[in-house]
């Protein structure tokens, strides 16, 4: 859709004041098509958007150690003008993430980090992110010129929603969704192999200038890359979002040589003030570094170990939930995954291209939905009768950013079904088709309220079709043998 002319007449005014910046990291001469205003105001609404999915993890010791180190980092980084937030997320994946403003650290990272000097190297990594522009540079790349303009809108530098019709009004928050959607799913799929590998750079300056060991970055990589052969859960993630261990650790050795041999021979390596200043300490023959081993163990040690509640048994091509009393299979070519966020389990096609999620949670006795909003939820008010699969698909529904656009009952082995497809984006940022499955099951004592989720690309939305039946179909309660 092209934007309308008063949309592209304030592109242009939102234009001027990014133009032609010079990239503190680099020390090249960009140019920014998004103004800062603009990219930190995406920064905070994909960052509520990654907080919804995961969850904060509430330890105050753990949390204001994180803020302590990143904000040592954010002292010695080339963007000190911009406000920084550091947050732990409440899940066993390992990971690190980073959006305009914002750095993330999931519990399972923290859990597997080894002293203080590796926490810095994680920390400068996703701090190299925001200084190096990332998410700019991300959008810049993915979307056209119709998209910025509306994003600039969006984004509030210049633009307020007093849209004419409904057609300007919806564009401006599929806009907004589909910059949040892109950002916010780098959880999952990093930045790219070209940004992860200048953030390595970025991270390893960054540690060094703050006084802590820059062996630790290569100590780090090498433990994550040990422990991907033994598979522990959650470490996948990190595995796909950054790249190959050996092209990391190629990178951090030809660094800390280049120092050691009186100059940057390498063209790939900035030369910048701190760059400078980092490779002047690597060559300083009294530098004394530190990896604050014992801080780190006494301090992450109080996070607490967890089995996640009701995680359910995964094969190849079934899964069984014994605390909510079903389980499901999946199709030829389909197979099981760990969950993100707050899903149980996920299903993935072999080819990649469609993906589903499940999710689950038990009802108050004779739920009830309250009508008329207010904030009122099933089980908040005197029961007249238990909840459906329907009216369990409208409380759900107010939490989904999709436009919906079909919706029926529909009657399957396991009771009957609300089923409806909406539009919106996948976790890999591409414009999507969901059919999402809405169950309510028997009350033993609870009643279960399950929601099961697919999305495939619009262009091969109708080759899936029936497979995510054939999943749905297969799911079948269980009595608790």
């Amino acid at each position: 859709m092209r934007p309308t002319l008063p949309v592209f007449l304030l592109f242009l005014g939102a234009f001027l004041p990014a133009g032609c910046v010079r990239n503190p990291v680099t020390g090249r001469r960009e140019f920014h098509m998004i103004s800062e205003k603009a990219e930190l105001r995406l920064g905070e609404e994909s960052k509520k958007s990654i907080i919804a999915d995961y969850g904060l993890y509430r330890n105050p010791k753990v949390e204001a150690y994180v803020n302590e180190v990143g904000h040592r980092i954010v002292a010695i980084c080339e963007r000190k003008g911009i406000d920084y937030d550091f947050v732990v997320l409440d899940t066993p994946l390992v990971n690190a993430f980073a959006v305009p403003g914002t750095v993330f650290l999931t519990r399972g990272i923290l859990e597997l980090i080894d002293d203080e000097a590796e926490l810095a190297s994680v920390i400068g990594h996703e701090i190299g992110h925001i200084t190096g522009f990332h998410a700019v540079k991300l959008i810049q790349k993915a979307y056209g010129y119709g998209f910025l303009a509306t994003f600039a809108a969006v984004a509030g530098t210049l633009y307020a929603p007093t849209l004419r019709d409904t057609q300007e009004y919806q564009a401006y928050y599929d806009t907004l969704y589909r910059g949040i959607g892109l950002i916010a799913a780098g959880f999952l799929n990093g930045y790219g192999r070209q940004f992860e590998l200048e953030a390595d750079r970025s991270g390893l300056r960054y540690a060094i200038l703050a006084g802590y060991d820059p062996d630790a970055m290569i100590s780090f990589f090498k433990r994550m890359d040990s422990l991907n052969d033994e598979d522990p859960a959650g470490l996948s993630v990190f595995f796909r979002t950054h790249p190959e261990t050996p092209d990391r650790v190629d990178q951090v050795k030809r660094m800390m040589r280049s120092a050691s041999e009186s100059g940057v021979r390498d063209r790939s390596f900035p030369r910048t003030e701190t760059a400078r200043r980092a490779f002047q300490i690597l060559r300083s023959t009294s530098a004394r570094f530190e990896d604050r081993f014992e801080r780190y163990q006494e301090i992450v040690g109080s996070i607490e170990k967890r089995v996640p509640a009701a995680a359910g048994v995964i094969t190849t091509h079934t899964y069984r939930n014994d605390a909510f009393g079903f389980e499901l299979e999946a199709p030829e070519r389909w197979k099981f995954e760990l969950a993100y966020g707050k899903s149980l389990v996920r299903l993935v096609h072999e080819k990649g291209r469609a993906q589903g999620e499940l999710q689950a949670e038990f009802l108050d006795p004779d739920a009830v939905l309250v009508p008329g909003g207010g904030g009122e939820t099933a089980g908040m008010a005197a029961a007249t009768g238990a909840i459906t699969s329907g009216q369990w698909s409208s409380r759900v529904e107010e939490t989904l950013k999709f436009r919906k656009r079909t919706g029926r009952n529909v009657l399957y082995p396991a009771g009957e079904s609300y089923v409806g497809t909406y539009q919106g984006l996948d976790r890999t940022g591409r414009p999507a088709i969901y059919k999402i499955f809405y169950l309510v099951g028997p009350a033993r004592p609870r009643a279960q309220g399950v929601v099961l989720s697919f999305a495939a690309p619009e262009e091969s939305y109708f080759d899936y079709l029936v497979d995510f039946d054939k999943v749905m179909k297969s799911l079948a309660w269980r009595n608790g043998d």
